[in-house]
C-alpha cells in the first residue's frame, strides 16, 4: 500500500461509525513464508512509524504472521502483498476491526473489506457484506462515495 493509500485510509477512518478512539493497535499481516509479504508489511509499519494520529485515536503498528494474527489484539487490519485470507477476514471479524488492502481482487472475493487505489484518481471499494458480517458501518456521506 504506498503512502498516499495510508494518507487516505486516515481519511477514511473518520467515516466508521464509531470512529476509533483512543489507543489502538494496527495488524499489519503479512503470509509467513512469503518474503514479497514480510518486507512489504515491515515497509506499511516503517510508513507509519512508531504512531499515526487519526482523529481521537493514536494508531500503533504491528507486524504479524497470518497465522498469528487470531490470537492478537488489535482494531485494524493492513495487510500486506499475498496475505489476504478466509483466516485474516475472520480474525478481523470477531474483533470487528476493518480490513483494509491494496489487493481489489481480495474485496471483491470478500477476503478484505476495504481496497484503496490512488492511481490516475482516488478510489475506495468496499465489499459491504464483509462489512456487515464485522459489525462495521460507515457513514451514509462515505457509502455513497465508494464502489
Amino acid at each position: 500500500m504506498p503512502p498516499l493509500d495510508l494518507q487516505i485510509l486516515a481519511k477514511a477512518l473518520a467515516f466508521l461509525e464509531p470512529p476509533l478512539t483512543g489507543e489502538a493497535v494496527v495488524a499489519i499481516v503479512y503470509a509467513a513464508g512469503n518474503p514479497d509479504s514480510r518486507r512489504d508489511a515491515d515497509a506499511l509499519a516503517a510508513e507509519i512509524g512508531s504512531s499515526l494520529r487519526i482523529g481521537e485515536a493514536t494508531l500503533t503498528p504491528t507486524v504479524v504472521d497470518s497465522a498469528a494474527l487470531a490470537t492478537s489484539r488489535f482494531s485494524l487490519v493492513i495487510v500486506a502483498t499475498g496475505a489476504a485470507s478466509a483466516r485474516v477476514l475472520e480474525a478481523a471479524r470477531a474483533q470487528h476491526a476493518l480490513c483494509v488492502t491494496a489487493d481489489l481482487a481480495a474485496v471483491r472475493a470478500g477476503t478484505c473489506t476495504m481496497a484503496i487505489h490512488s492511481g490516475g484518481r482516488v478510489e475506495i471499494f468496499i465489499n459491504r457484506e464483509a462489512a456487515n458480517r464485522a459489525g462495521l458501518t460507515f457513514a451514509t456521506a462515505f457509502r455513497i462515495m465508494v464502489h
